[in-house]
């Protein structure tokens, strides 16, 4: 019986904690004003893309970004933009694969495997 009485502070406690939790997880940055950016720039920029996703990320140092992908990079020379980091004061940052897309070996360099070696 002492138990019942218990039960309901108990579960008002878990249900305030959870609720403190999720208010911290709350980006400053509400997902439609990170989407708006996202389309601004590829306007600005002139090209035919369509943003396929939109997800929230968290860095290693705990700040969060919105991360835009596009259908298909943007060749801009011997660099691709694959998407758009937009932090949660609205500042973007265009992720850019290397020369060959960043699969190929550096030149000089055979790709390790077990033909390979000698």
């Amino acid at each position: 019986m002492k138990n019942l009485r218990l039960l309901p502070l108990v579960v008002a406690l878990a249900l305030s904690t959870l609720s403190a939790v999720a208010a911290d997880n709350v980006p400053a940055l509400p997902i439609d004003q990170a989407l708006k950016i996202a389309q601004d720039h590829l306007k600005s920029g002139g090209v035919d893309r369509a943003i396929v996703g939109l997800v929230l990320e968290q860095s290693t140092f705990k700040s969060t970004y919105w991360y835009a992908k596009w259908s298909s990079p943007i060749d801009d020379g011997p660099k691709k933009e694959i998407g758009l980091r937009i932090d949660m004061d609205g500042t973007v940052t265009r992720f850019i694969t290397g020369p060959g897309g960043g699969h190929e070996p550096p030149v000089g360099q055979r790709p390790i495997g077990a033909r390979n070696i000698r």
